[in-house]
C-alpha cells in the first residue's frame, strides 16, 4: 500500500471513528431461555443478509420451531444499522440481539457458541440459506448421536440449485487460501453423513458442550478453516459431510465487502492458529511468497517478518490485552492507542468501556475490572491482560518484560500486578497493568460485589484493588506475583506471595 493510500485511509478511519464514537451502541435482547438449538451468526454491516436468513429459516423450517432460537452477534454496532438489526427482536420470534464491538473477526462467530443457551450450535453466515429439512436433520443426528463430539456440515449447492459445488476441501493451497473445493462422489446416493478432512464455514453444527473454540488472537478476515476441523479431530470428533444438510451461499459482493481484510491479518492468523494445533507453517510462508509476491502494494517479506514478530511478542502469551477507554477522555484514549502501536500490539488490543465515576475512582476501577473479568471468564479466556491509565513504558522486546512472561509460563499464579503506581487514594486515576489467571476468576466475580451497598463495603473494607489483592495474597486465596520489575530496564525482580 503506497503512504498516499495509508494516510488517506487513515484520515477516513479517524472520521468514522469520531461519528461512531457518538452514536450509542444498542442493548443486548435478555435471555430467552434454554432450546434445543441455537442458529446463530455472526455479521458485520449486512442487514439485509441476516433479514433474508433469518426470514427463511423461519418459512422453511417450520418442524424445528418450538425447539430453536436465533442469536445474532453483531460485529459493528456502533454502525448506522445496527438499530435496525436490533429492532429485529421485537419483530421475529425467538431473536436474540448480541452486540459486540471488541475487536473485528470472523473469529467473532467463537462469541455464538459463548452466548447460546442451547444443546446444539448451528453456525450460519449472515448470507446463507438452508435446504428445507436441514436443522431437523442436524437435531435428528444429534439426538442419535447425544454424546458426539462431531462436526457437521453440509453439500454447497449452486444459485440455482441444480449441482452440488463442494462436499468439502482439499486440504491444499490457492488463491491466498488453505483449501479448495471439492465433490466427494459418495454424496451420490448417500443417506449418512461421510468423514471429510475440512470445509468452508459459511454453515456448520456441533454441540455446544464439544465446542472447542477459535483462537483469541484472529483478527480480521480468515485463518479457521483447517484449523478449527483439526481441533475437533485432536478434540475426539470427526468432520462430517451430512447429505441432508445442502445450503447455498451468496458469493457475489457487487459493493464489495463492508469490512477492509488486509494479507497482514490472513497470515497471522494463520500462523497463531497452526502453532496451536502444530501445524508447520512453511508451506504457508512459502504460499504467500508465490501468491503475492510484490503485487498489489504488498510486501510479502515485510507482512512474512512482521507477523513472525507478532507471534514471537511476549505479549501473545495472553489470550486478550485490554486497555480501559474511560468515558469523556478521548485525548487519554489517543495517547494509549499510540503507545500500543508502537508496542506493535496495537492490532490485538481490545479497549474496555468504562463508565466514569469521577468523586469515587476506587468505585470506577472496581466496577471495572469485575466487568473485565466476568467477560474474560465468559468468553472462555485463560489469562488476560489489562492496562488501567497510562499506558506504562514497555521497551518492546524488553528483556525483563520477557523474563517475567516465561515464568508465568512454568508457574503456578493467579494475578501478576505488572504496575501498580499513580495515585491511590481516589483524588486521581491510578495507573494499574495487571495480568490474571483464569483460576482466580470465579475468586474476582464472588468478593467483587454487583450492587451499590455491596461495594460500598468491599470500598470501606479493601480501599482499593492493590488492599484486595493484598488481602487475598495474605489469607492464601490468591497467588498474586509482583512483577513490576518487568517496566524497569533490565530489572529480573519476580516475587510470589501467599501460600
Amino acid at each position: 500500500m503506497s503512504n498516499a493510500r495509508r494516510l488517506l485511509d487513515d484520515i477516513q478511519r479517524k472520521l468514522v471513528e469520531e461519528d461512531e464514537a457518538t452514536r450509542l451502541v444498542p442493548e443486548a435482547t435478555a435471555p430467552l431461555g434454554h432450546r434445543r438449538l441455537c442458529v446463530g451468526m455472526a455479521t458485520f454491516d449486512d442487514f439485509d443478509g441476516v433479514w433474508f436468513t433469518l426470514e427463511a429459516l423461519t418459512l422453511y423450517h417450520p418442524e424445528v420451531a418450538d425447539d430453536v432460537s436465533f442469536l445474532v452477534v453483531d460485529n459493528h454496532p456502533e454502525a448506522p444499522m445496527a438499530a435496525d438489526l436490533k429492532s429485529l427482536d421485537q419483530k421475529m420470534r425467538s431473536l436474540r440481539y448480541v452486540p459486540f464491538k471488541g475487536y473485528r473477526s470472523t473469529a467473532a462467530r467463537d462469541l455464538i457458541f459463548r452466548e447460546a443457551d442451547a444443546d446444539i450450535v448451528c453456525c450460519v453466515d449472515s448470507h446463507v440459506l438452508l435446504k428445507p429439512g436441514a436443522l431437523a436433520a442436524v437435531v435428528d443426528y444429534f439426538d442419535r448421536h447425544p454424546d458426539s463430539r462431531d462436526l457437521l456440515q453440509g453439500p454447497l449447492l449452486a444459485d440455482d440449485l441444480s449441482q452440488v459445488v463442494g462436499t468439502h476441501f482439499e486440504p491444499e493451497w490457492g488463491g491466498g487460501m488453505y483449501g479448495r473445493w471439492a465433490v466427494d462422489p459418495r454424496l451420490d446416493g448417500a443417506t449418512e453423513p461421510f468423514e471429510i478432512p475440512m470445509q468452508g464455514l459459511g454453515f456448520f453444527a456441533c454441540r455446544r458442550a464439544a465446542w472447542p473454540g477459535l483462537n483469541p488472537r484472529f483478527r480480521g478476515f480468515g485463518g479457521e478453516e483447517g484449523y478449527l476441523h483439526e481441533k475437533i479431530r485432536q478434540g475426539g470428533g470427526r468432520v462430517l459431510c451430512h447429505p441432508d444438510l445442502g445450503w447455498v451461499h451468496r458469493f457475489t459482493r457487487p459493493s464489495g465487502p463492508p469490512y477492509r481484510p488486509t494479507w497482514e491479518d490472513r497470515v497471522r492468523n494463520y500462523r497463531f492458529g497452526w502453532a496451536e494445533i502444530g501445524w508447520d507453517v512453511t508451506p504457508m510462508e512459502e504460499h504467500f511468497r508465490d501468491h503475492l509476491g510484490d503485487t498489489a502494494g504488498a510486501d510479502t517479506q515485510v507482512i512474512l517478518d512482521q507477523t513472525a514478530r507478532q507471534m514471537a511478542s511476549p505479549f501473545s502469551y495472553f489470550d486478550a490485552v485490554f486497555r480501559f477507554d474511560v468515558e469523556g477522555e478521548r485525548e487519554a484514549a489517543d495517547d494509549a492507542r499510540r503507545k500500543l502501536l508502537a508496542l506493535d500490539i496495537g492490532w490485538r488490543t481490545e479497549p474496555w468501556p468504562v463508565v466514569a465515576v469521577p468523586d469515587d475512582l476506587p468505585r470506577e476501577s472496581a466496577i471495572a475490572w469485575r466487568n473485565l473479568v466476568e467477560a474474560a471468564d465468559h468468553r472462555g479466556y485463560r489469562h488476560v491482560l489489562g492496562f488501567e491509565g497510562e499506558v506504562p513504558a514497555l521497551v518492546p522486546g524488553g528483556t525483563a518484560f520477557d523474563q517475567v512472561v516465561d515464568r508465568l509460563e512454568g508457574s503456578a499464579w493467579d494475578v501478576c500486578v505488572l504496575e501498580s503506581g499513580g495515585n491511590r487514594d481516589g483524588t486521581a486515576r491510578p495507573r494499574r497493568s495487571l495480568a490474571l489467571h483464569r483460576r482466580a476468576f470465579a475468586r474476582i466475580l464472588d468478593d467483587l460485589p454487583t450492587d451499590d451497598p455491596g461495594m460500598d463495603e468491599w470500598i470501606d473494607r479493601h480501599g482499593t484493588l492493590e488492599g484486595y489483592l493484598q488481602g487475598r495474597s495474605d489469607d492464601g486465596s490468591l497467588v498474586v506475583v509482583d512483577g513490576t520489575g518487568a517496566l524497569e530496564s533490565g530489572a529480573e525482580q519476580l516475587v510470589v506471595s501467599g501460600d
